[in-house]
């Protein structure tokens, strides 16, 4: 059985990107695939510490809850992230986990031995959701998903990004909304799966 990682980092369980979030998982779960969900608020995990220790081994010196993450994200055969849109960015939770995987680029740039080969690449998806209706406060996070998953070997297959739900689970008031959301990730699935 093929696994999803999905990785969620807004700190309201059931909040907006959580629902979304939970509807693109749900596609994945009917089309025989097994998600695990990371909750990047439930973590304890300290941001990184720009010690550039990880530049000898590939490894991050911190001794904390990412150390188990790493090895689901090389084991894992598709990733999808979920992040709320705070001032025109990721929220706090993704940019501090996605600052701590410094290691993995260190492997691939410095050491040129990354955790995934990039003949290996996996599959990604994005999905964000902000109450502010500009389309670029969506773009910057975006922007920043590109860049992470290129330096981890990961395929930017696609991404969903809402705008204009600001209070907790607004999106649920949204049949269209959580529609779009599973039938991202339907089709996701069916394509990285041909």
């Amino acid at each position: 059985m093929k696994t999803l990682l999905a990785v969620a980092s807004s700190p309201r369980k059931g909040g907006n990107s959580d629902q979304l979030l939970q509807e693109f998982c749900r596609a994945a779960e009917e089309a025989g695939w097994k998600v695990e969900l990371v909750r990047v608020n439930d973590l304890n995990f300290r941001a990184c510490q720009a010690c550039d220790a990880c530049a000898k081994d590939g490894l991050c010196i911190l001794k904390d809850d990412m150390r188990d993450i790493y090895p689901k994200l090389i084991e894992s055969d598709a990733l999808v992230m979920a992040s709320p849109v705070t001032f025109a960015s990721l929220n706090a939770q993704m940019k501090m986990f996605i600052d701590r995987f410094q290691c993995w680029w260190n492997a691939k740039y410095t050491l040129k031995k990354p955790f995934i080969p990039e003949d290996a690449q996996h599959p990604g998806f994005f999905i964000c959701v902000g109450a502010l209706q500009k389309k670029q406060y969506c773009e910057n996070a975006l922007q920043i998903i590109r860049v992470f998953f290129h330096n981890i070997n990961h395929v930017l297959v696609g991404e969903l990004s809402l705008r204009g739900y600001d209070a907790k689970g607004e999106v649920a008031g949204d049949p269209d909304a959580l529609a779009q959301a599973y039938n991202a990730g339907k089709e996701f699935i069916a394509k990285i799966s041909k």
